[in-house]
């Protein structure tokens, strides 16, 4: 174990945070400098959201294959496949190579996470979910820290081509450790299942438990909003409201470094919240954890909507991103309170393709438009909607139902 965690939580999360260093890295350049791959705005749109499209699809084939191989050649593959694609964003200039690459990089990510859930469900108990799952999520957002803080800067410095390359090593140099500090250990533990039948029975599960579909649906906003809208975003709507550079206390930064730091500021929070969150869900309960992360983006999208300057503007992104963090938490260890072990891979599958609708939609509306004043607008419905969603949520749960967690038990008394 590492200061409680255990090591197999520790290995698969450090794996997965090196993959998402290109991923990152495009949410904070692509935007503010669409030109240097020769792309307009609403193509940046849709290439920042084809991954997530097309997970709608791989997040299934993800269940079977670990349904049918186990967790360590899907994870293996996945792994491999994050190096290619990411050697493609930097050396291709093509619109077609680089949508096939972000479809790849859907597939691997399918498998990535759905190895990344089931690790913590394997080490988790009723006590701890939440805690493993902060501790999980916190350690994988380094990766996310590491694209968007470092890949934003070496491109101002040294473009975004050799960037990426650096990255592509890294990454390969992380799959290895992963693939040799684990060889020795015991897979992840199965329950036979019949294939694309328990698939099916995965996301019918989901539909047909009430609280459930409120998860998946909490889970399809919220990504809808920060995974997709806020992030995909914020370059451009930085660049629309002050140009190149911004000018704050005496200090003119780029607005590429710029986006790249906020967005390492949002996954930076994620290392200490995340883990504090879930515990505290663990401890009182699912429900505030999650509406307050709901209420508390209603109040950061508000900010972004109504101000101009930048101290404000700062002020609502961090808000937001606070929010996100307790969201991401929340949601998952419900996710996995709720999912039967003998369901659990369809599931969890079943959970993420509701994120990752919601997180495909955000990109493809917030940057359609390329209008600042029609981004304000979405802004402000964006709060309105989390708002709809913390009622949803507190009225789904507080009013009962099946469940298995002792943690959703806990926020129901």
């Amino acid at each position: 174990m590492v200061v409680g965690i255990p090591l197999p939580v520790v290995a698969v999360a450090l794996a997965v945070a090196a993959t998402l260093l290109g991923d990152s890295m495009l949410y904070a350049v692509m935007p503010s400098k669409p030109e240097v791959w020769s792309l307009s705005i609403p193509a940046v749109g849709l290439l920042l959201s084809a991954n997530r499209l097309v997970r709608l699809v791989t997040n299934s084939v993800a269940a079977l294959a670990f349904e049918r191989f186990g967790s360590r050649a899907p994870f293996t593959f996945a792994l491999v496949l994050s190096v290619v694609v990411t050697l493609a964003y930097g050396w291709s200039t093509a619109f077609v190579v680089l949508l096939g690459a972000r479809m790849l990089w859907g597939t691997s990510w399918s498998m990535l996470r759905l190895g990344g859930f089931w690790t913590v469900l394997d080490e988790a108990s009723d006590d701890n979910r939440g805690l493993l799952m902060g501790a999980y999520n916190a350690i994988v957002r380094m990766g996310s820290v590491g694209g968007a803080l470092i890949g934003a800067t070496l491109t101002d410095a040294i473009g975004h081509r050799p960037t990426l390359t650096i990255f592509a090593g890294a990454m390969a140099v992380a799959g290895v450790v992963w693939f040799v500090s684990t060889r020795g250990n015991r897979p992840v533990e199965r329950v036979p299942s019949s294939g694309r039948a328990e698939t099916r029975s995965g996301l019918v599960a989901v539909l047909a438990d009430r609280r459930l579909l409120v998860t998946g649906a909490g889970g399809l906003i919220a990504g809808l909003v920060f995974s997709g809208l806020v992030t995909a975003s914020l370059g451009f709507f930085l660049k629309e409201h002050f140009g190149d550079k911004i000018a704050f206390v005496g200090i003119a930064v780029g607005v590429t470094s710029a986006t790249g730091w906020l967005l390492g500021t949002q996954w930076s929070l994620g290392l200490p919240l995340a883990p504090l969150l879930g515990y505290l869900s663990d401890r009182f309960g699912r429900i505030p954890v999650t509406t307050g992360g709901f209420a508390l983006g209603a109040v950061g999208l508000t900010i972004l909507a109504l101000s101009s300057t930048v101290p404000l503007i700062l002020v609502g992104v961090l808000v937001s991103f606070v929010a996100a963090t307790g969201l991401t938490v929340g949601l998952s260890a419900t996710a996995g309170d709720l999912a039967p072990p003998e369901r659990r891979s369809a599931v969890m599958s079943s959970y993420a393709t509701f994120l990752d609708l919601g997180s495909a939609l955000g990109p493809l509306i917030g940057l359609s438009f390329a209008n600042l004043a029609t981004l304000r607008g979405m802004y402000g419905g964006a709060a309105l909607l989390l708002l709809l969603a913390a009622v949803m949520f507190r009225v789904a749960f507080a009013s009962g139902g099946t469940g298995s967690s002792e943690a959703v038990r806990t926020a129901e008394e």
